[in-house]
């Protein structure tokens, strides 16, 4: 692994990318806090927390009591912390109801003082998804040259106060379970893309295919091309969302001028 990391001016967090892979594209984002004494909420795994229905929900944390009542943990207006099922001093379990009426929005959660802003989001209904990235990039290899990946994300929106999508106000749900497909992206006339470039698994982790060459392909294109990558999801109610993102799937980097070797 490498990484880029920024220290902001109060010396509290470290923010940046953890990465790897052979062109650096595999990586996660990254918040470091610093740690001392006090109780430390740094977020949950549900960010989405839908009117009406009860879940269990885990916070993690640093130095969270090891006994906690559930009356010491709070989501706000219309969320009610039923019980604790579990508790460690890095991760509380909370079995949680949400109201019918339970305002939309954005939620503070806080343990025992400890606070985290935004850490959750409480919604009515689910009115889009979104992939992301909006635009990726993958190299075909593994013959000649090592391949470069590409993951994608399917994410849930709330329209928000305007009830229009794509605003400043929509309302970002989380990251859901999507199926994954790739379908034709229309640049050449029959050029049939999605039948060379590679295959999307259950994940959304694009693997291309051989840098060729490929007999079996026209115009000498090889296994290179651009293709739609489509998550499909049922939002609850039964409504079926679909959302696509572009896909470029392009040649190896034949010359590296940022050489590992160069930081060993």
């Amino acid at each position: 692994m490498r990484e880029v990391m920024l220290l902001d001016r109060n010396q509290h967090e470290l923010s940046g990318r953890w990465f790897t892979g052979a062109y650096n594209e595999t990586g996660i984002d990254v918040t470091l806090t610093r740690l001392g004494s006090d109780p430390l909420v740094l977020g949950v795994d549900h960010v989405g927390l839908m009117t009406g229905a009860s879940r269990e929900v885990a916070i993690y944390g640093a130095n969270l009591p090891a006994s906690v009542a559930a009356s010491a943990i709070d989501f706000g207006r219309g969320v009610s912390v039923k019980r604790v099922v579990s508790s460690t001093p890095q991760m509380l379990k909370v079995e949680l109801d949400v109201a019918k009426d339970a305002p939309v929005g954005p939620r503070d959660v806080l343990v025992a003082g400890a606070a985290r802003p935004g850490a959750a989001m409480v919604f009515d209904h689910i009115d889009s998804i979104r992939v992301k990235p909006q635009a990726g990039m993958a190299r075909v290899g593994g013959a000649n040259f090592p391949k470069e990946y590409q993951q994608f994300e399917a994410w849930a929106y709330h329209n928000g106060p305007d009830g229009k999508p794509g605003t400043k106000d929509d309302l970002e749900l989380g990251p859901i379970t999507a199926n994954w497909t790739i379908e034709e992206y229309t640049a050449t006339y029959e050029d049939h893309d999605k039948d060379f470039v590679g295959a999307i698994d259950a994940n959304g982790f694009f693997t291309p295919n051989l840098d060729g060459p490929n007999p079996k392909r026209d115009r000498n294109a090889n296994n290179v091309g651009d293709v739609w990558v489509v998550a499909t999801f049922q939002a609850p109610g039964g409504k079926t969302l679909r959302a696509r993102a572009h896909l470029l799937v392009t040649v190896p980097l034949y010359v590296m001028y940022d050489q590992g070797e160069v930081s060993q």
